[in-house]
């Protein structure tokens, strides 16, 4: 099967270089009052019959243009240049022969104020066949503020500093023109900072990716559209912060772009300083109890820089390169106690003071090659990545035992390379009849792992071998993929896709002298269909197959000690789990519903087991869980000045266990969120947002409610160039985790508020011609993910 799919994957690559005898069209564009041709004009040839764009050239010096190998039909030219109005050139029929159209006369755009303003008629919310799309020009609330304030007016998704989610889904892909951005967590946030949101044309939110994207996750991608860049210069911004929880904390990022006629270039460097007061509480209650409680002051900083250039080497020809560094360390200082009690009398309290350091240097660099094939449209995109991460951690602690009155020093080291390399290439074939893409990805995966536990001896640290532990990780993944879209009528559309991966995994412990192999391939299936009965109504339904293989930590077999009486460790022998997503959804106007059901088979998840003295976390394949569920957003505008963004979400599940210790939980979740924008002048605006989630149960977890209320305020001087934005976030400290997990021989209640009451200062100032947003291209490197 899988030899098939690839001599069918290998034989449409082969399509791209079969063309027919077509014809050529040109053309030329001049400056209406000066009857000389412009330079770098753009030309869009339009097909008469269903308005679809075929292609889109530049004029050269003279401002001549050229379409080649155009299919016979009836056409129209739209053309544009910046500082003047567009032009319409009439309707043409091509047949056999090349056509030469009449001269394109462009007129200056001094009274265009009635163009500019149509734009802002855009929905607010589409549905397109296979994404959600959030058109940023049409909201109020969104404009002169940074992406991150542009995503979290975005429905379904919810932004916060440690990351952003589709709520439901969890963790999110996000990618910028359908590239990856290599970042995630507070890496992620503070890039995202640095691109303003004027700068966006409109938000994709894709709960079921397509069959071109890695299969891998079950989480979503965001697609975030950048607007067009016609301007040629500089600009840049700077955007310093300040944040304060139960300590000061700052931020700041720099921007600069560079735009001309070929080249396209930017630099953002990022830096953060982030303590925070974290309260976690963890009680394992049953025959052998174990009460713990951690204190911790958390110390996050990160120093970055990014540098993405973009060549065009020729009018169907595009070469660059994307390079990203980024410094980190993350520090606690833990103050715990923990009470071990049999039957409820207490055996011993030990109080363990420990010292924990992060320090992780990663590379990420990535080379691609877009081709065009034609002027239709069909296009070669190559690429390769280059991920190189070396993360350190260092526990130190010191235990004393109140019955012994002994003191233990340990230092816990664990020391890890990875390295993940990809080479991918994509064709996009757009056909009359249908629109085609089909591609190939290989990805190598490479983990080496040492872990040193060290006991303080003779005011010696002398490494003990039953603790300690080396693993070494390999992972191949080949991956092809087929999809098609066609337009059924002007109301029904359809698209299909088949991906297939096959995977080879080896881990071997030269410690334990233990090899585990495996090899395995598989088919992801994805299907839309959609109908639009009018502008207003739109219904869809769709079905995604998913694969989450576990992170290359988790099959870490090495003991991770926090204390002598307690450890984290990896399954070397855990195996992916899949997900069955359907979902049908329905939009009229600013309001969407969607009904999904999701099945996880071989579901994974850490389970914690008491073994006499010893509390053990470690993962298993275990999980059966059968889920359905309803969501809506609303975005409207109440008046002009007054926008809201309001969502729910309401999940039913239903767990079964193949781990007889593990007690799951059916139930149900209910959550919902109110965002509200004022517009209270030209240069001020207020937000005050509010989420809540409802007690919810779901694996064998049971968890409590949660309440986040936040408020700020925006102010812009000197025509947007400069703004300052101030915001508290989790106003009334409701943001408290508390949950409860079920096992046979236990119960673990848990308690941990991370200091998410905030208060945040923000200033932007902006210079430059603010249309310049240089280079903004991301490669598809989702890998990198699994490397944490």
């Amino acid at each position: 099967m899988k030899n098939a799919l690839f001599v069918c994957l290998l034989s449409l690559f082969g399509m791209a270089t079969v063309q027919a005898q077509l014809v050529k069209i040109s053309g030329k564009i001049v400056a209406n009052s000066s009857q000389q041709g412009l330079d770098y004009a753009s030309a869009t040839l339009v097909r008469l019959l269903d308005s679809a764009t075929v292609g889109v050239q530049y004029s050269n010096a003279q401002g001549i243009f050229e379409f080649k190998e155009v299919k016979s039909g009836q056409y129209f030219i739209m053309a544009y240049y910046l500082g003047y109005e567009k032009a319409k050139s009439a309707v043409f029929t091509v047949v056999n022969a090349d056509l030469e159209l009449p001269i394109l006369r462009l007129t200056s755009s001094t009274n265009t104020l009635k163009e500019v303003t149509i734009k802002g008629n855009k929905p607010l919310i589409e549905r397109k066949i296979d994404r959600m799309v959030f058109n940023l020009e049409s909201s109020i609330a969104a404009k002169g503020t940074d992406l991150t304030q542009a995503l979290a007016l975005t429905p379904m998704l919810r932004v916060e500093e440690s990351g952003i989610s589709i709520v439901g889904k969890g963790g999110v892909s996000v990618m910028i023109n359908e590239r990856m951005v290599p970042l995630r967590g507070s890496d992620l946030i503070n890039y995202l900072k640095s691109l303003r949101s004027d700068d966006i044309e409109k938000i994709e939110v894709i709960t079921t990716p397509p069959a071109k994207y890695e299969a891998q996750g079950n989480s979503g991608l965001i697609n975030i559209v950048m607007k067009s860049n016609p301007s040629l210069g500089w600009s840049g911004n700077f955007s310093p912060s300040f944040i304060q929880n139960s300590y000061s904390g700052f931020a700041n990022n720099f921007n600069l772009n560079y735009q001309s006629q070929k080249l396209a270039s930017s630099v953002k460097l990022r830096q953060y300083h982030r303590p925070a007061h974290i309260d976690e509480q963890t009680d394992n209650i049953g025959v052998n109890s174990i009460w713990s409680r951690d204190p911790r002051k958390s110390v996050a900083d990160g120093i970055g820089a990014n540098l993405s250039l973009d060549y065009k080497a020729g009018k169907t020809t595009n070469l660059g390169l994307i390079y990203d560094v980024s410094k980190t360390s993350s520090d606690m200082d833990i103050d715990n106690v923990t009470i071990y009690q049999t039957r409820g009398q207490t055996d011993s309290v030990l109080r363990t003071v420990s010292h924990n350091e992060n320090p992780n240097l990663t590379h990420t660099l990535s080379l691609y090659y877009d081709q065009k094939l034609d002027s239709l449209g069909k296009k070669l995109s190559t690429s390769f990545n280059y991920f190189a991460n070396a993360p350190e951690t260092t526990n130190s602690f010191q235990t004393t035992s109140d019955q012994t009155g002994q003191t233990n020093r340990v230092r816990n080291f664990n020391g890890t390379q990875y390295h993940v390399w990809s080479a991918q290439s994509d064709l996009n074939l757009p056909y009359k009849w249908v629109l085609l893409e089909t591609g190939l990805k290989f990805t190598n995966f490479d983990q080496d792992a040492e872990t040193v536990y060290a006991n303080f001896v003779q005011d010696v640290f002398r490494p003990d071998p039953l603790r300690s532990n080396a693993f070494n990780y390999n992972e191949k993944n080949l991956a092809g993929y087929i999809s098609l879209q066609k337009a059924l009528s002007k109301k029904w559309e359809a698209k299909a896709g088949l991906r297939y991966e096959y995977t080879w995994v080896d881990g071997y412990s030269p410690t334990l002298d233990s090899r585990s192999k495996s090899q395995y391939g598989k088919l992801f299936p994805t299907a839309y269909l959609s109908y639009k009965l009018d502008n207003k109504n739109t219904f869809s339904i769709n079905y995604s197959k998913r694969i989450n293989r576990p992170s290359l930590r988790a099959v870490n077999p090495a003991k991770w000690y926090s204390n002598p009486y307690t450890y984290f460790t990896g399954n070397p022998y855990l195996k992916p789990s899949y997900n069955h997503n359907l979902e049908f959804s329905y939009m009229h106007g600013n309001i969407s519903f969607t009904a999904y059901g999701q099945k996880l088979v071989n579901g994974y998840a850490y389970v914690v087991e008491v073994k006499e003295a010893l509390k053990v976390v470690n993962a298993y394949n275990y999980l059966t869980q059968y889920s359905t569920g309803l969501t809506a957003s609303l975005n409207q505008k109440f008046f002009p000045w007054w926008e809201n963004s309001s969502f729910a979400s309401y999940s039913y599940s239903n767990s079964k266990s193949a781990l007889s210790q593990v007690l799951t939980q059916n139930g149900s979740a209910f959550s919902y969120s109110i965002n509200n924008t004022f517009k209270t002048s030209k240069q001020t605006s207020a937000f005050v947002n509010f989420r809540q989630s409802l007690s919810s149960r779901q694996n064998n977890m049971y968890s409590q409610g949660r309440t986040v209320l936040s408020a700020g305020a925006r102010v812009a001087f000197a025509d947007n160039k400069f703004q300052v934005n101030a915001s508290v976030n989790d106003i009334l400290k409701g943001d408290l985790e508390r949950n409860r997990l079920y096992y046979t021989d236990a119960v673990q209640y848990g308690r941990t508020y991370y200091d998410t009451r905030m208060l945040n200062l923000n200033a932007t100032y902006t210079f430059g011609k603010s249309k310049v947003k240089g280079s903004q291209k991301q490669i598809n490197f989702k890998e990198t993910q699994r490397a944490n």
